[in-house]
């Protein structure tokens, strides 16, 4: 299936020449989770965001989640989960209680039905703390869906110019319209902040949901994404341009691209169809290429929703092979395909088995054994395991699998001699679990992991080892 994975920053390009406005800060909510993250635990490289209560509640509020239930979007596009719009981000939005409906996306529980279940709410999500020093005449930009029930149900956005000691409101944004489909249509709006925010260290941004629990109100609720602030600058001309750590790399490996574009923009694009990005910032994006042939990695920039230029770069993937080990009685096999063999016992690290150098090996010592195999430039281990759908990969010194089911479990070959991060992407390129594999250990559970099915990529990652699995979560 083919899909097209992107990342949305603003403008931290370099100035030059024409008249446009320069972004300072941004937040859209890129590390957020598939589902059920609240606001108050979500962290960003901004820092932590909070949650406040500003008014009467009922047992059950209404809630702040950022996740891939609402995917944040541009101006003019239909309400969407991440799965379903493929590619896009987290958003900060209103939905449900987490005893009850949880989070649905910009879905939420309007009432009428206390002292059964009391979403009475009022609530604040608050930013980090965002440094002004040296800024001015700043402005507030920020996309948005939001209906609900006239004033009753509704959202606000609020400043506060002490870090959060008080607070004035901002704005009430109009009530957004909806798509033939129903889902929210996304819009986007702009306000000047107060002159008490210029040259202020201790600017924060809250954005406030009511919902007076009388059963009256419509979806959406209030869904926000790519929030920036901005000061009146210059910009010259703009020109998309990208490196790549590489041009001819193995398949189910990464490569990084640094955007090197000049001139200012409201925001920039990574595209790479049939691929995931695993790691991004505001200037680089770690793409892995899952599928062999050639594969192109597209950058796009924007000013204003308009696509000022793009830059693309073409990447040749071979394909990684994927041996087999097959036993029978004291021969171990794999297929007569590749351009080379070396057999290995399965020691830590693996020994070599001098002259075992074909295809097929045969001994008479029992043990557990694995094979070397290159082709076209690749190459790959596989280790002799019992049947059961299980995929493996080898990694340097160590070999990894992991098996397929309703949990995900990592298997080494032998403990661990170092402790390894362990990421988990979905196919849209997302985060959505991350833990540590403790060294001395031969299996990890991520029985924790969000229970969502399908396909999904885990990254190892320490001093001395880096290997990609896929692992079918069923």
């Amino acid at each position: 299936m083919n899909r097209l994975l992107t990342l949305l920053f603003t403008g931290f390009l370099c100035a030059g020449g024409a008249a446009h406005s320069q972004v300072f800060w941004t937040e859209n909510f890129e590390t957020g989770a598939a589902t059920g993250l609240q606001v108050s635990s979500y962290s960003s490289a901004n820092g932590a965001w909070s949650l406040s209560v500003t008014g009467t509640e009922g047992a059950d509020p209404n809630m702040w989640y950022v996740s891939c239930q609402e995917a944040g979007q541009l101006a003019g596009a239909c309400g969407a989960t991440c799965s379903g719009s493929p590619g896009l981000g987290a958003s900060l939005h209103v939905g449900g209680n987490s005893s009850w409906t949880g989070d649905g996306g910009a879905s939420y529980d309007a009432g009428g039905l206390c002292p059964i279940i009391c979403p009475q709410t009022d609530r604040r999500a608050t930013s980090p703390t965002i440094n002004c020093t040296g800024k001015s005449n700043i402005r507030l930009k920020f996309y948005y869906i939001l209906n609900g029930q006239g004033s009753s149900d509704d959202g606000s956005v609020y400043y506060s110019p002490d870090n959060g000691v008080t607070w004035s409101l901002l704005v009430t944004p109009p009530k957004t319209t909806l798509c033939p489909s129903t889902q929210g249509k996304w819009d986007t709006l702009g306000i000047l902040l107060p002159s008490s925010a210029n040259n202020n260290a201790t600017v924060k941004i809250g954005f406030r949901w009511v919902n007076n629990d009388d059963g009256v109100g419509s979806d959406p609720s209030f869904a926000v994404d790519s929030v920036s602030l901005r000061t009146p600058g210059t910009a010259g001309p703009v020109s998309a341009s990208m490196t790549s750590s590489g041009t001819t790399i193995c398949e189910d490996s990464c490569l990084t691209f640094t955007n090197t574009s000049t001139g200012t923009v409201d925001s920039a694009r990574w595209s790479s169809p049939g691929n995931t990005i695993t790691t991004t910032s505001s200037s680089l994006a770690t793409i892995c290429f899952l599928n062999s042939g050639t594969q192109v990695v597209k950058l796009y920039l924007y000013n204003g929703g308009t696509r000022v230029d793009s830059a693309s770069t073409t990447i040749t993937v071979n394909p990684a092979p994927s041996p087999v080990v097959i036993k029978t009685g004291t021969t171990y096999s794999v297929p007569a395909v590749y351009s080379s063999y070396q057999w290995y016992t399965v020691a830590f690290p693996p020994v070599a088995i001098s002259g075992a150098t074909n295809a097929t090996y045969t001994t008479t010592v029992t043990g557990t054994y694995a094979v070397k195999v290159d082709s076209a430039g690749c190459s790959n281990f596989a280790i002799y395991s019992a049947p059961g759908g299980v995929s493996e990969a080898g990694a340097q010194a160590n070999f990894f699998r992991v098996s397929s089911g309703t949990v995900a479990t990592l298997h080494s070959a032998l403990p661990l001699s170092e402790p390894l991060n362990v990421s988990v992407y979905d196919v849209t390129g997302r985060r959505v679990y991350s833990t540590e594999w403790q060294a001395g250990t031969n299996t990890m559970s991520l029985s924790s992991m969000p229970d969502v099915r399908g396909l999904f990529l885990i990254r190892l990652s320490g001093a001395n080892s880096s290997v990609v699995l896929r692992w079918q979560h069923e």
